[in-house]
């Protein structure tokens, strides 16, 4: 898929730095992204929107913050200014309904979108806060500031988005991680 050939290009594209390093080279630009962008504009999006990413494996339960810290998430991104946008297919639609039942102003969507995309969204997004799943390599990827979420399920230092601003949380189980460490990591306060 999409999401595997990004998480296996971006480290090699990580681990150049240090090999250019005695050659005087300052900076490596960032991937360009371009051939993935699309027009998003059908989804009238406000100028400050945030990406929830509720999902995951659906087999393997125990790699999803609760739904109902995405909600208040939402709920507090929300009273901030900032529109909270759902990213996901239909094996999230429970998920999806407890956000959008807490917070009425979060934009839904899920089972909308192509890879170009989520691409073209993390581009415009103010931040992003998702599960460790394949829509946050890709969102990440494209400059997006990331927060990922990690149970003991995965390993970040294997598997974790790349990108300009990414921030990994990690919490044995999900339903330890309080909202509070979130927020901080986002630079936000309740």
């Amino acid at each position: 898929s999409a999401a595997k050939l990004l998480a296996a290009v971006m480290p090699a594209a990580e681990s150049t730095v240090p090999a250019v390093a005695p050659l005087a080279i300052e900076t490596v630009p960032p991937v360009d992204f371009s051939w993935a962008m699309t027009d998003i504009s059908r989804f009238d999006l406000p100028d400050k929107y945030a990406l929830l990413v509720p999902g995951g494996s659906a087999h393997r339960p125990e790699k999803r913050w609760p739904a109902k810290r995405f909600a208040e998430l939402a709920a507090i991104l929300a009273g901030k200014g900032i529109t909270p946008v759902l990213v996901g297919g239909k094996a999230e639609a429970e998920a999806i309904k407890t956000i959008l039942d807490h917070c009425p102003e979060t934009i839904d969507l899920s089972s909308k979108t192509e890879f170009g995309d989520i691409a073209t969204l993390g581009a415009g997004a103010t931040l992003a806060v998702g599960n460790d799943t394949g829509p946050l390599h890709l969102i990440s990827a494209v400059g997006c500031k990331t927060v990922v979420l990690f149970s003991k399920a995965s390993d970040p230092n294997m598997s974790r988005p790349r990108g300009q601003d990414v921030t990994v949380l990690r919490e044995d189980d999900l339903a330890n991680l309080p909202l509070s460490a979130v927020l901080d990591s986002l630079g936000l306060e309740k």
